[in-house]
């Protein structure tokens, strides 16, 4: 049985035919985009093929991305020769990258079992500056999807670990760290957009 991380390897094309659709703009990204300052630098963490970091920069911000597939990193680089893009695990130590004004975490949450949440916040704190933001996407339940986790592809088993969090959770895995401020609007009915404010001054 295959992990997340090769999962995602073997995926990358089908993951950034898709991405880079137009139709595939992430709901509320404007609005998130919105909040920090004109310019700011945005990490687009757990950022894939790298679709939505190349839509930050569009919007005239300092955008970079980091990831751990190695093959989605190779796509991110070559749509997008002129961002940054680093490879790392979100749960290990990514200060290396430097302090941002905000975080686009979409989706990355669904692969971090509950009891990790508190780790990935701690993280994400030490490149957030204080008052900065992070928009977190999660899958709304309640512990690991089965039928979202398991899949078969060329004949090989993939588990990518589906975790599904309630807000109560990730509100929890946060605390001390970044304050929930609101949930923002958004037309995808099983999924969550938590925006979240890094604490201290």
């Amino acid at each position: 049985m295959r992990g997340v991380q090769e999962y995602y390897d073997k995926t990358a094309a089908e993951w950034a035919a898709n991405g880079y659709d137009d139709k595939a703009y992430l709901p509320c990204l404007d609005e998130f985009l919105s909040f920090l300052p004109p310019g700011g630098r945005v990490l687009d963490l757990c950022c894939g093929a790298g679709y939505e970091t190349g839509r930050i920069r569009a919007q005239g911000f300092d955008a970079l991305g980091l990831d751990f597939s190695g093959e989605s990193l190779n796509i991110a680089r070559a749509r997008n020769p002129d961002i940054p893009f680093f490879q790392a695990d979100m749960l290990g130590d990514y200060s290396h990258i430097g302090i941002v004004d905000g975080i686009l975490l979409s989706a990355g949450l669904v692969h971090i079992e509950t009891k990790d949440l508190p780790l990935a916040f701690a993280q994400m704190a030490k490149v957030v500056r204080p008052g900065g933001l992070v928009l977190a996407s999660i899958r709304e339940g309640s512990g690991k999807l089965a039928e979202w986790s398991l899949r078969e592809i060329d004949g090989e088993e993939y588990d990518r670990n589906f975790i599904a969090h309630t807000l109560d959770e990730v509100i929890e895995g946060a605390d001390g760290l970044f304050a929930y401020q609101r949930e923002l609007p958004s037309d995808m009915p099983i999924w969550r957009q938590l925006l979240f404010r890094r604490e201290g001054s």
